[in-house]
């Protein structure tokens, strides 16, 4: 039986071979075979090899990945939220990684990749992104739904498909969410959370926070919905409160309420003039 995507990982490599009836991501809950997760990570300089990466293993590494990514700090009580299994499992699953090489936990419970774990989680997300480019930019998907399929799809691609995918869609710098594609340079500069901005300030929309991408497909939805997506430009219209941001988007006069706990997690770029409209630390109200 696969292995369930929270499970702790299980680090016994693959057997050397399945019956034709076998599963299609392999015995025990472990990668596609064939797939590149299937292959020993980490390289061979006189040191032993890092033992297979499994399903398991990668939802965790990702995990750790992009909850530091939000400068978070990554404490087995995120991970468990994030990854919705209960704090045991975490604790035995963090203690597999560690063993394994893949992870540290520091003095006050944080856990930061190792070089290796780094490389494996930088690879997973990676894939994953790209994924996202092709069914949103070629298959029209919306980007609430493509990353729920690159979810479903994205470890089934081989190094060769992936290579070609990345060709075709001209070797995107981000994602659809406009989070740097690893191994690439943001095409952006300095971004501010939309919550930050005066009244009057004008941006471009450049990243939305994995945590809205992870735990609100709906919200991501209605952001889309509203015209509220990577390189659209944003007013922040006057006579908003403590508990409402208002916004004219894309130039258009309709305007949007957004909650300051969302607009903290959309990521801004900001345009003209409206580089010195940061609020610096002051009540969002004027």
């Amino acid at each position: 039986m696969p292995a369930e995507a929270g499970a702790p990982p299980d680090l016994r490599p693959a057997a050397p071979s399945a019956p034709a009836h076998a599963d299609a991501r392999g015995l025990d809950g472990g990668p596609p075979r064939g797939s590149p997760r299937s292959r020993t990570h980490g390289r061979s300089h006189g040191i032993s090899p890092l033992p297979l990466r499994t399903v398991a293993i990668d939802r965790y590494l990702e995990t750790i990945f992009c909850i530091a990514a939000e400068d978070e700090p990554v404490r087995p009580s995120r991970i468990a939220q994030w990854l919705g299994v209960k704090a045991p499992t975490v604790s035995i699953g963090l203690r597999r990684l560690r063993a394994g090489g893949w992870i540290q936990t520091e003095l006050d419970r944080r856990v930061t990749l190792t070089a290796a774990g780094t490389d494996a989680a930088e690879t997973i997300v990676r894939r994953h992104r790209l994924a996202e480019c092709w069914l949103t930019d070629l298959l029209g998907l919306d980007w609430a739904s493509a990353h729920l399929e690159a979810t479903r799809l994205s470890a089934s691609l081989s190094d060769t498909v992936l290579a070609r995918l990345d060709i075709s869609l001209g070797e995107p710098a981000t994602c659809p969410h406009g989070h740097t594609i690893p191994g690439r340079t943001a095409p952006y500069g300095e971004l501010v959370p939309l919550a930050d901005l005066r009244p009057g300030a004008v941006a471009a929309v450049r990243r939305i926070s994995e945590i809205i991408e992870h735990e609100s497909f709906e919200l991501l939805r209605a952001l889309a919905a509203a015209g509220v997506r990577t390189g659209v430009e944003v007013t922040v219209e006057p006579g908003g409160s403590a508990d409402e941001i208002t916004l004219s988007v894309g130039g258009r006069h309709r305007a949007i309420a957004l909650a300051p706990e969302t607009a903290r997690m959309i990521w801004v770029e900001l345009v003209g003039p409206s580089a010195s409209a940061v609020r610096d630390g002051r009540p969002w109200a004027e």
